[in-house]
Formats: structure tokens, C-alpha cells, sequence
């Protein structure tokens, strides 16, 4: 039905139809089409042929170089769904060559043949697929390695200029350094659910949120969050998608530098978002400049250790009474609420805190100081 002698018109006639039905055969270099795919498409033709007696099973050696081609056609940018729509081609070309052969055939040779032109098709798309994947995990692999390069030259305060063209990233003039904290999803909490795989969801849901700010954006998140290197700050709803993605809370802080002052903003990024959880900040996006004064008492010195000392002989309730009634916003019932106490309790509480320490919590006064002081404490 089918023999070597007529594969020569049949190659001729499967390139003619690729560079006709194909874009991407169609803008391809003539010395590629005459040096690798016409002398691809004549082995695959010559291999269905000689396939055919043993239902369709191409030989070993030909599907290894099926995969082959498909590496080098992916390392020069051709898209998988092209590779596999041409040899689809080639096996449409076969069909139409021997239509008048088909049509005089007996039917058991007919199905015998389309048959064997499944299998055969079926094996060779797998080689395909399997090869292009392999090329596909291993750019993928190279890409991460040399964004992490990148990513890992600008924290540390080297010439990032190598990595950035290693990684195929034009540095910007200054980036955001955003520091994340991320809460637990309620999946990795949830008991009979596995929570690394959760977490790692997690992760990768963020990290396409924030890759939505643009291509280079460079990330080094966990499940409790992480550094991002933006190269703009993004709009008002950036928090809201953030924490969708997350499906948890997020506190993120920020701070713009050149990429040659990257390393300080880290290191002032972590310091604003350790200083946003600890003194129990609602999440949000900060900057220094919306926990300044926090962020100054709690820098250390020698008075640090006193100030922190000041609420020592105040006992873990009457410590978690301050706290709330602070969070409250020096509202006693809001305060009595979140305890779930009576408002007089609070009252009482409050006048022990100020026996205990000489700072009543009442008297306005006395509020910096205490409020220094548990800053102090939550830090530590």
C-alpha cells in the first residue's frame, strides 16, 4: 500500500504544506527547514512505512530522535502545539497520497492501516510530548536559577549587572522592596489536609499576584512570606489581590531604593514589618513613616531594657488587660468586649496596672510611656 519508493514526493509535498498551514514553519530559516526538518520529516515518513507490517509501532531509535527534534525545535522557540500539528500534517499528506488505494482496499486492510497510523502517531506524540517537557522543566529550571542570581546579588550589595544578563532582566532605577508576612491558610490548619501542599499553593498564588506588577519582579517568599523586588509600587487594591491570592491575612511593608541601596531597604523593610505585626498593626502596606514613632522606641539602647523593665511587676492579665485596652483605643467597653469581662473589671485592672507601676493608664501622661513600654515588650 505504502513503500519507500514513495517517500521523496511525499517529503516534498509535507514541507510544502507546513510552510503554507504553519506560521511558525513558514518564518522559519531556509537553512533550517533544508538541514533539520526536511531530513526529520524523511525519517518519520520512511519509519511509518516501514512501521506499518508491525501495526504501527514505530522502531526505538526513531522515536528517540523524534524527541530530539523536539528539544532543538523547542531550544529555537517553536511552540509545542506546532511540532505536533506537523506531524499531524504528515500523516494527513500519507492519507491523501493513498486515497485511491484506501478507497479500493478491503475494509479489514483500511482499518488495518488507520490503525496502525493511531499507534504509530500515538508513540511519536508521547516522544514529542516527553522531549519538549524535558527542554521546557530544564529552561524553566535555568530561568529560576539565574532570577534567584539575580535576586541574591542585589540583597547582598554586589554588581548585579551580570546577573541581570544572565537573567534577561533590564535592572530598573529603583525598585519597592516589599517585605510580606502571611498568615496560615485555613488549609494548612485544617487537620487530614496536607499542609505542605497547601502552603506551597499558597506561596505560588502570591507570586503570581505579584509577578501581575510585571515581568521582573523578583521573589523569595515561604509560606510565612518573604522579599519581592517590584519595579513599581503598584495601586491601592495591590494589598486586597495580595491577600485574596493568599487567602490569608498579609502584612506587607515597603521601601523604594536604586538598586545599589537594595540591602538597606531589605534590612529597613524587615524592621518596618517586624515593628508593624509585633505592636499588633492591622495588615496593611506600611512604610517607616506610618510606624515612625514605634519604630524609634524600639530601637535598642541603653534605656531599651529599663523601659521595658517598667511593666515587670505587672502579672501576664493584667499585661493582656493593657494590651487590649490599648488596641481598644483606651475605650473601656470596647476593651471589657474583647476580654469578654465586665466594664468594672477593666476599671479595677487598669488601677492595678497603675499601683503596680506608678503609670496610670488613664491619665494621659502616663500613656507615652506606657505605650513605649509595651511597644518594648512586644518587640522583645
Amino acid at each position: 500500500m505504502l513503500d519507500g519508493v514513495h517517500v521523496p514526493a511525499l517529503v516534498d509535498r509535507v514541507l510544502a504544506r507546513l510552510v503554507e498551514r504553519l506560521p511558525t514553519y513558514g518564518s522559519m530559516p531556509v537553512e533550517a527547514l533544508t538541514s533539520d526538518v526536511r531530513p526529520m520529516t524523511e525519517r518519520v515518513l520512511r519509519g511509518f512505512v516501514e512501521a506499518l507490517p508491525e501495526g504501527g509501532m514505530p522502531a526505538a531509535e526513531l522515536v528517540a530522535q523524534a524527541r530530539e527534534s523536539a528539544i532543538a525545535r523547542g531550544e529555537e522557540g517553536i511552540p509545542m502545539e506546532a511540532i505536533l500539528d506537523a506531524y499531524l500534517l504528515g500523516l494527513q499528506e500519507c492519507v491523501t497520497h493513498l486515497r485511491p488505494e484506501l478507497e479500493k482496499g478491503a475494509m479489514s486492510e483500511v482499518i488495518d492501516f488507520f490503525g496502525a497510523a493511531l499507534t504509530f502517531q500515538h508513540v511519536v506524540h508521547q516522544a514529542i510530548a516527553a522531549g519538549f517537557l524535558e527542554h521546557r522543566a530544564s529552561t524553566v529550571g535555568e530561568t529560576q536559577a539565574a532570577r534567584g542570581a539575580l535576586l541574591a546579588a542585589l540583597t547582598d550589595g554586589g554588581d548585579a549587572t551580570d546577573a541581570a544578563l544572565r537573567a534577561g532582566i533590564r535592572l530598573p532605577e529603583r525598585y519597592v522592596v516589599a517585605a510580606l508576612a502571611i498568615d496560615p491558610h485555613p488549609d494548612e490548619l485544617h487537620e487530614g489536609v496536607d499542609h505542605v501542599m497547601a502552603g506551597r499553593r499558597k506561596v505560588l498564588r502570591v507570586r503570581k499576584e505579584l509577578e501581575r506588577q510585571g515581568h521582573d519582579v523578583l521573589t523569595a517568599l515561604s509560606p510565612t512570606g518573604g522579599i519581592a523586588l517590584l519595579a513599581m509600587a503598584g495601586d491601592e487594591r495591590l494589598h486586597a489581590r495580595i491577600t485574596k491570592a493568599a487567602g490569608a491575612k498579609v502584612t506587607v511593608a515597603m521601601e523604594e531604593a536604586t538598586p545599589a541601596e537594595v540591602p538597606r531597604a531589605v534590612r529597613l523593610a524587615r524592621e518596618v514589618l517586624e515593628v508593624a505585626t509585633k505592636t499588633r498593626q492591622e495588615p496593611g502596606i506600611y512604610r517607616l513613616a506610618d510606624v515612625l514613632l514605634e519604630y524609634q522606641l524600639t530601637r535598642p539602647t541603653e534605656a531599651t531594657p529599663r523601659l521595658g523593665a517598667t511593666l515587670d511587676p505587672v502579672d501576664e492579665d493584667l499585661l493582656h488587660t493593657l494590651d487590649a485596652y490599648l488596641d481598644a483605643g483606651l475605650r473601656r467597653n470596647a476593651t471589657a468586649k474583647a476580654l469578654g469581662v465586665h466594664a468594672n473589671t477593666v476599671d479595677n485592672r487598669l488601677r492595678r496596672i497603675g499601683r503596680l507601676t506608678g503609670l496610670d493608664p488613664t491619665r494621659p501622661t502616663d500613656l507615652p510611656m506606657l505605650r513605649a513600654a509595651v511597644a518594648v515588650r512586644r518587640m522583645a
